[in-house]
């Protein structure tokens, strides 16, 4: 297995994020237009110096012939889409990171950072909202959110006692984490800031591309009943919405 190449240039990313959003405008459209004709032309085929028997022999030939032709392409465009966002992540961990700091400047920026985080806490203990903070923020009080704010908002929620507590889960990051990378994106130097947005871009589009992977393969594997294209279909619109609500 390669390793992934992070120290490309921006365009071989965004060549990767193409990939990716391809796959799902395109290729798996494509995909499904040979697999539909292909099964037609199986269960619509008979020759007439054929008996019934050798006939729908050869339908079934066809048919898995179909089949296995279509999970081929479709192992071959998962593996690319898996590839490309490996590499756009790659990508954009070694170039959004903070530059490699000798000792002296590394405390320098972690005592930048703790005061940051004391004035960012004095706000909320204060009343502010997380989005306030966020947006008034400044990069180095950015950094101290994404690597404070988390645990210090579940420690807001206090968990419920006894029976109630069976329900209670905690709050997933995520949806926050991606709030201080979208703020970062503005603040970072050009080149980390551009990094970090096709990493955004790619969270955004996976989503949707992992329903449709998944209800082309029920289609491919024979699995599918007659609803499950309008359900997948479904699926992915609501994995888009998704996406896109937590990217706004």
């Amino acid at each position: 297995m390669t390793a992934p190449v992070y120290g490309r240039s921006i365009i071989d990313a965004q060549l990767a994020l193409a990939t990716v959003r391809r796959a799902r405008s395109t290729d798996l459209v494509e995909l499904r237009r040979r697999l539909d004709t292909a099964l037609a032309a199986a269960r619509a085929f008979r020759a007439p110096d054929l008996t019934d028997e050798a006939n729908a022999r050869r339908r079934a030939d066809m048919e898995r012939t179909a089949r296995e032709q279509a999970a081929a392409d479709l192992d071959q465009i998962e593996r690319a889409t898996t590839t490309a966002g490996a590499q756009i992540r790659a990508y954009a961990q070694h170039t959004a990171a903070p530059a490699p700091r000798g000792a002296a400047e590394q405390l320098l920026a972690e005592t930048r950072q703790a005061r940051a985080w004391e004035r960012a806490r004095s706000l909320l203990d204060a009343g502010r909202t997380t989005a306030d903070v966020i947006s008034g923020a400044d990069l180095d009080t950015l950094h101290a959110l994404r690597a404070e704010l988390p645990t210090y908002l579940a420690a807001q929620r206090t968990k419920p006692q006894g029976m109630a507590a069976a329900d209670f889960t905690e709050a997933d990051p995520a949806p926050l984490l991606r709030t201080l990378d979208r703020a970062l994106v503005d603040r970072l130097p050009k080149d980390q800031g551009a990094a970090l947005r096709l990493r955004l871009d790619l969270d955004e589009a996976e989503p949707g591309l992992r329903e449709t992977l998944a209800g082309l393969r029920r289609q491919v594997d024979g699995t599918a009943d007659g609803s499950d294209a309008l359900r997948s279909a479904v699926a992915a619109r609501l994995a888009d919405q998704d996406a896109a609500r937590q990217a706004a």
